[in-house]
């Protein structure tokens, strides 16, 4: 019982999760009626009033609120996702397929351990899809017998939801794996050779900025402050690594476009509404106009809740030529992001 209470408390929400009300859309704006952290929490440990508060009474960790937030509202204290990519990545010169394990699993031996899987939204798993060369298991072995069981069959179908939308084949190199006989555990040894491989792995993902130093990145709880939500962020890197067909599909599917009509009387308040930098005035002629760039876009609908013209729109899906670029929100390409 003594054991059991330890565990609960080394899962409380106030150890590991923290939330920033700056990002919340309904902090932002009291019209806003998004709910999906609290249609994703099983465990209705989430309110969201005069602040948004984790229950810690009630929380499981499974951390789908930090998937399903789109503009990173919920954070993991201290956890850093390209660290564990950087990690992985270390290994694959001396083993054939590192093992992902769950903290709450932490008796069985892996080669990198994270929190519930619950927080690895499908632009995570594309992330891992792209930077993993060799085949990444997933230890869900332990999530039968976790009150977090649930996110197996959730991440699973998160895989598939990914192959149906692209041409990705996310599950021939993402594979989760619930059954301990189907669990391949390679001990890590390095020979002179494979030492330096490692070395020389681990610098070519510094050097391609897989991840940044976390002493310099400021935290800030501003409402003025423009942040590009981490998934966001890791889409805009990957539709870079990809062939033209596949950042289509990409660009259809997670992308966003928003324009505006003849109604809007270039008020710009919209500007100050959005959280990531999205939208920003430009001289246009003789004019100042409203420009877009999809790829700072977590298509939240703040622009359009908050428009008292009712002239902004937004749509999934982009089809411009450049998603790092910024267009007139009335069609015309203004410069490279």
């Amino acid at each position: 019982m003594f054991k059991g209470k330890i565990i609960d408390k080394a899962l409380n929400a106030v150890d590991c999760i923290e939330t920033d009300r700056s990002r919340c859309m309904r902090m932002r704006f009291n019209r806003n009626e998004c709910n999906r952290c609290i249609e994703q929490c099983r465990s209705e440990a989430i309110t969201i009033y005069e602040d948004v508060t984790v229950g810690d009474s009630n929380c499981s960790a499974c951390m789908l609120c930090i998937s399903a937030c789109p503009s990173d509202c919920f954070e993991i204290k201290g956890h850093d996702f390209y660290s564990v990519i950087s990690k992985l990545r270390k290994l694959e010169p001396s083993i054939e397929s590192p093992v992902l394990g769950c903290r709450n699993n932490a008796k069985k031996p892996h080669h990198a351990q994270t929190y519930c899987f619950g927080y690895l939204s499908e632009e995570h798993i594309i992330a891992l899809y792209l930077y993993m060369r060799n085949p990444l298991q997933i230890d869900m072995t332990g999530c039968a017998d976790c009150k977090n069981g649930f996110i197996a069959d959730i991440l699973q179908k998160r895989i598939a939801d990914i192959e149906t939308k692209t041409s990705l084949n996310i599950s021939g190199k993402i594979k989760p794996v619930r059954d301990t006989s189907g669990l391949d555990f390679q001990d890590v040894s390095y020979d002179r050779r494979g030492f330096f491989k490692a070395i020389k792995n681990l610098t070519f993902i510094q050097a391609a900025g897989l991840f940044d130093n976390e002493d310099d990145i400021e935290h800030t709880q501003s409402y003025s402050a423009k942040k590009l939500p981490l998934k966001r962020e890791l889409l805009n890197r990957a539709i870079k690594m990809l062939p033209d067909e596949t950042q289509k599909e990409l660009l259809k599917n997670y992308y966003y476009d928003v324009s505006v009509t003849d109604t809007c009387n270039n008020c710009f308040a919209c500007i100050g509404m959005c959280p990531t930098g999205a939208l920003k005035i430009e001289d246009k002629d003789e004019d100042r106009e409203l420009f877009f760039s999809t790829s700072l876009c977590n298509g939240c609908g703040l622009c359009r809740d908050f428009c008292m013209a009712c002239s902004v729109k937004i749509e999934k899906g982009f089809s411009g030529d450049n998603p790092f670029e910024f267009y007139s929100a009335k069609g015309v390409l203004l410069c490279e992001g």
